[in-house]
């Protein structure tokens, strides 16, 4: 059922698009004043039926690797097709006798492998899920979704081994609490480890004014019990704790989260674990009788009247994916010229990649972030394709790439592998557009990232922003943290458009009910507008260097993508959110900013901190919650095989920009 009815949505929209042709335009002026009110209105029925489908719960989030996430690249190239748009790609074609060869323009796709290739993508297996313990010759067999589930931070394997209590897992915490006075305190053991932090009688943490510090992140706190030997970890939620996982018990979620560990982990029930913890310990102690030990000191403490056995196995799909594009070929002298427009369609899924730790495990629809978007390049994409074959067409034009970029969530990895592997010279390309987030549109909320990019953008692009209807924010530079800056590292010039950040950003409750579709037409049509003059203006745009752009009194616009609690800015763009040996530099995102004055370079790949080992993305930035602005910090990082050690004192945030 669910099938047919995509199916109807892909006709209803085919035929949609063929009764709302623009109309024409003059030839020879500039199209800095918005399109015809009614204009408008038949755009926003447009774009609100795009959104509206690939927000839809059917998609899933669609997160990499996963069938929403492919069913909306299936969507997208329909009508890219029923525009009669060209094939962005080529595709390699092999001859019965076995030769092969490239055709070019002959596919929609580009499949890449995204480097995050980590849960929400996988799942665990259940025929063999077993948890069980036996104190003396008794064995209690514990039931799968009741009493434990397996976590996506699980290897796959069979464990059998004492246990011991690990309290909160922390390694360094607030007023020198540790539970890990000796690195090997777990060798050999099986650890139950509490969520959370330590906190007070009300189940509230002693260590943040709301809510929880980043050391109740979860990642550090699985590590951390790995590195102090632990063969196999029970997680719990710790009881009396103020929160509604633990008040509730929850054990959904966790299952699709994280980065692999080698042992198996599992999630246990707070009744499982108490009968557990009462049988196992020599004093019959409940599990809450040692949660209160462990909010005034750390230590590990050993249960020995019990033996545990977790048998877990794991499988991870490929996590194969595609950026998307088409071609609307230019005219003329310009032809062999080019215009970017670009969104990411991809969303978070599931979680974890992007997903605040309280949603994992529900569908993040992504209406505005990035639906909205990936929906406006379709309107625009029809809206070109209009101007370009109509009866007053420029005669001379740039030629038209759109884009949809897969795992921008992640990393910018989509726009990163198109940006490495282009179909033209990026040297052709004279302005890249980039929506992302476009349907809140609210008055001092619009914002323009990029005008200072090329030389004489800016005076060129300011009518367009002056007769948009409202204030516009126009800042020289993009936020580095969605795909147009990508291309910024390869010196094309571009622009970021962006409707601002709100409560439902990455959660479950950014859903189509609050996307503004009439603005969201409105900064789509201002996309249009700039770029067909752009693509019929004689002179390309020329990059401007980062030296150019230097401007003291103009702060970039607030990211789209924020770390919340980070004070300091370092300056990389991680390669890869799912490794577990360290964070590799994916790009610099500056010359100006510390990692680039210390020598780090793309490729790099950092392993220590101000004297802490890092081995995942999250372990970072938990480590770089404890700086401030001005921390000189020693940074130990391998290149091509070989340890450096450098130094690089670190600079306030500015806001807390992400992926730093």
């Amino acid at each position: 059922m669910k099938v047919h009815h995509f199916a109807g949505a892909l006709l209803a929209a085919s035929l949609l698009f063929s009764a709302l042709a623009p109309a024409q335009l003059a030839p020879g002026q500039r199209h800095t004043t918005p399109s015809s009110a009614e204009q408008l209105s038949k755009d926003t029925e447009t774009l609100r039926h795009h959104l509206t489908t690939l927000a839809d719960p059917f998609f899933e989030g669609r997160a990499p690797g996963t069938r929403g996430n492919r069913l909306a690249a299936d969507y997208i190239e329909f009508h890219l097709r029923q525009l009669g748009l060209t094939p962005a790609f080529p595709e390699a074609t092999t001859t019965a006798e076995g030769a092969t060869s490239t055709v070019p323009n002959a596919s929609f796709r580009q499949p890449f492998q995204p480097m995050s290739a980590r849960p929400p993508y996988g799942k665990a297996e259940t025929p063999v899920r077993v948890a069980e313990y036996s104190i003396g010759e008794a064995a209690t067999s514990l039931t799968p979704g009741r009493d434990f589930t397996i976590l996506g931070y699980s290897g796959s394997g069979e464990v059998t081994a004492p246990l011991a209590f690990a309290g909160y897992s922390i390694n360094e915490g607030q007023d020198d609490y540790s539970t890990y006075v000796k690195r090997d305190s777990l060798k050999g053991k099986i650890a139950i480890v509490l969520r959370f932090e330590p906190m007070d009688k009300d189940g509230k943490s002693l260590w943040a004014g709301s809510r929880w510090s980043p050391a109740a992140g979860l990642d550090p706190k699985l590590r951390a019990a790995v590195d102090a030997g632990a063969v196999g970890i029970i997680f719990v939620n710790a009881p009396g704790a103020d929160d509604d996982r633990a008040r509730e018990d929850r054990l959904a979620g966790l299952e699709l989260a994280g980065s692999t560990l080698k042992v198996p982990i599992v999630m246990m029930s707070q009744k499982a674990a108490d009968a557990l913890v009462r049988a196992a310990h020599p004093d019959g102690r409940s599990l809450l009788d040692l949660r209160r030990g462990a909010d005034e000191k750390g230590g590990v403490i050993d249960l020995p009247n019990a033996v545990v056995t977790l048998k877990t196995s794991i499988q991870r799909p490929s996590t194969l994916t595609d950026n998307v594009g088409a071609v609307l070929p230019g005219k003329g002298a310009l032809a062999d010229q080019w215009i970017i427009i670009g969104s990411h369609y991809d969303h978070v899924g599931y979680g974890p990649v992007g997903a605040r730790e309280q949603y994992y495990g529900q569908i993040h629809a992504g209406a505005d972030d990035n639906a909205s978007g990936s929906s406006g390049n379709l309107l625009v994409a029809r809206k070109l394709a209009e101007a370009y074959r109509g009866e007053h067409a420029p005669e001379n034009t740039r030629s038209i790439l759109f884009l949809w970029f897969s795992a921008e969530e992640s990393g910018l990895e989509g726009a990163r592998h198109f940006a490495n592997h282009p179909t033209m010279p990026l040297k052709s390309v004279s302005l890249m557009l980039n929506m992302d987030m476009i349907g809140r549109l609210r008055d001092g909320r619009f914002e323009v990232g990029g005008i200072g990019t090329a030389n004489g953008l800016e005076e060129w692009s300011q009518p367009y922003w002056d007769s948009f209807g409202m204030p516009v924010k126009a800042t020289r530079m993009g936020a580095p943290n969605s795909d147009h800056y990508a291309f910024h590292l390869k010196e094309v010039p571009n622009l970021f458009v962006f409707t601002g950040l709100h409560r439902e950003y990455h959660t479950p409750a950014d859903t189509v009910d609050t996307i503004n579709a009439e603005g969201a037409a409105r900064v789509a049509d201002l996309v249009y507008r700039v770029a067909l003059d752009a693509a019929s203006r004689p002179d390309p745009f020329k990059f401007a260097s980062a030296t150019q752009l230097t401007d003291e009194d103009d702060e970039p616009a607030p990211a789209p993508r924020q770390v919340g609690g980070l004070k300091v800015r370092f300056g990389i763009m991680p390669g890869d959110y799912a490794g577990d040996d360290g964070v590799m530099v994916g790009d610099l995102s500056g010359p100006e900013l510390p990692a680039a004055k210390a020598g780090l370079k793309a490729g790099d790949r950092i392993t220590r901190w101000g004297g802490q080992p890092v081995t995942t993305v999250e372990a970072w930035m938990a480590l770089m919650m404890k700086n401030n602005p001005g921390d000189e910090v020693e940074i130990v990082y391998v290149r091509d095989g070989v340890e450096h050690t450098t130094k690089a004192t670190l600079i306030a945030s500015g806001g807390a920009r992400p992926r730093q």
